[in-house]
């Protein structure tokens, strides 16, 4: 009798270590599951907060008198980084021609537009673009800038906008000189600019051409 009752308990401590593994494992998986919903929970709000913030950031672009939309960034090649990005906008929102800001100023120039999206050109990757610095104006080819009357009194850390002589509105902030000297004819300036930082792109906005 007595090794009769020590089977059953045995049989019982059995089952009710089986029903503890079974409740502790449920109740971690539950704790997981939930804590994981937190953490993604977080993880969005902080992504949201950061775009929400980009966003206010290319909004205090628009300080001249011209129409804009803002667009995602869905594509950058690594293979042509510093040539061109794809963005979420297409044909019936933006032309080409189009100019192509960050927070700081303009990066690009839309070169090719489909239904859903556009291809904008990095003015880091030689584009010719009219700029003026003060009352001279010049064009920039990459990092540099020529054409410049040079009787202008240009210096080291001056502020270089687009011209407003093409379809670019005026004033947009472009960079700054970093060196100035006489080009290689003596008739005019070359200065070495400083362009707007181009890296960290996610969200951009699109100034429409003057026509």
């Amino acid at each position: 009798m007595h090794k009769k009752i020590n089977f059953l308990k045995y049989i019982f401590s059995i089952i009710f270590l089986v029903i503890f593994i079974i409740i502790s494992g449920y109740y971690l998986s539950y704790l997981k599951y939930n804590n994981q919903k937190i953490i993604n929970s977080a993880i969005l709000e902080e992504e949201n907060r950061i775009l929400q913030s980009e966003l206010d950031k290319i909004k205090t672009v628009n300080t001249y008198d011209s129409s804009y939309v803002i667009a995602r960034v869905v594509l950058r090649d690594l293979h042509s980084f510093y040539n061109e990005i794809v963005i979420n906008v297409g044909n019936d929102k933006v032309s080409v021609g189009d100019a192509v800001v960050n927070e700081e100023g303009l990066i690009g120039i839309i070169k090719e537009t489909k239904k859903d999206f556009s291809y904008v050109s990095l003015i880091a990757n030689g584009y010719n673009l009219s700029i003026k610095v003060a009352d001279t104006y010049g064009n920039l080819n990459g990092q540099k800038v020529d054409l410049l009357n040079k009787y202008s009194q240009l210096k080291e850390g001056d502020l270089i906008y687009t011209s407003g002589l093409t379809t670019i509105p005026e004033g947009i902030y472009v960079g700054k000189i970093d060196k100035v000297k006489m080009d290689s004819d003596n008739l005019g300036q070359e200065v070495q600019i400083t362009l707007v930082d181009n890296q960290d792109l996610i969200y951009v906005g699109v100034i429409k051409s003057l026509k």
